[in-house]
């Protein structure tokens, strides 16, 4: 897997905070309200870039304890300036890794997310299919990504349910997230792992 497609992490920071930010807000209250009756829910952030929206959950819901995996070490350095900068390092941390290959144990984490990310995944299913891995019983996987029109311009990609359901996270349709305005130009993307019968 690349690299993220900005030039910079720096000049992407920059672009996200001025462009992003309030559509970030938003996640990260749909985020806060997926593990609100969790007291210290354990969140997986795929491509967290520079750690806007990992800022913005944490501010939100004040037990959670993310980490947060990207494939661009110079994204992980930017996100690890942030935490440190908002006061939140010894909750929110940042490795470098590769999606298809996620360096954690099985059913570690109860909410894994990923924002604009996906399209750039050279398998989508393998993704998914680590996803799945680390994920509890029970756990869920909110993803959000550009509109599937767009992956499929700029990378080829697999539209986002296709992508899910072959990585094994088969039963969620992506549905549009109006942004910006009234434009569907976001997916949103939610599906549990099944819970373990009694």
């Amino acid at each position: 897997m690349g690299d993220c497609s900005a030039p910079s992490a720096r000049w992407y920071e920059l672009a996200a905070n001025a462009l992003l930010g309030g559509l970030y807000r938003r996640m990260a209250e749909d985020l806060a309200a997926a593990v609100a009756g969790i007291a210290e829910p354990q969140v997986l952030e795929i491509g967290p870039g520079p750690g806007g929206l990992a800022v913005e959950l944490a501010r939100r819901h004040a037990g959670v304890r993310l980490t947060g995996l990207d494939i661009d070490p110079a994204m992980v350095d930017r996100a690890v300036l942030r935490v440190r900068r908002e006061g939140l390092d010894g909750r929110l941390a940042f490795v470098v890794g590769d999606v298809t290959a996620l360096p954690f144990p099985d059913a570690s984490f109860d909410l894994v997310t990923s924002s604009f990310s996906v399209h750039h995944w050279p398998d989508g299913a393998g993704g998914f299919a680590e996803i799945g891995r680390v994920l509890r019983p029970g756990g869920r996987a909110i993803v959000y990504d550009l509109a599937d029109w767009w992956g499929r311009v700029e990378t080829k990609a697999l539209p986002l349910a296709e992508a899910a359901a072959a990585g094994g996270l088969a039963g969620a349709a992506a549905t549009p997230l109006r942004w910006p305005g009234f434009l569907g130009l976001v997916n949103r993307l939610e599906v549990a792992r099944p819970a373990v019968a009694a």
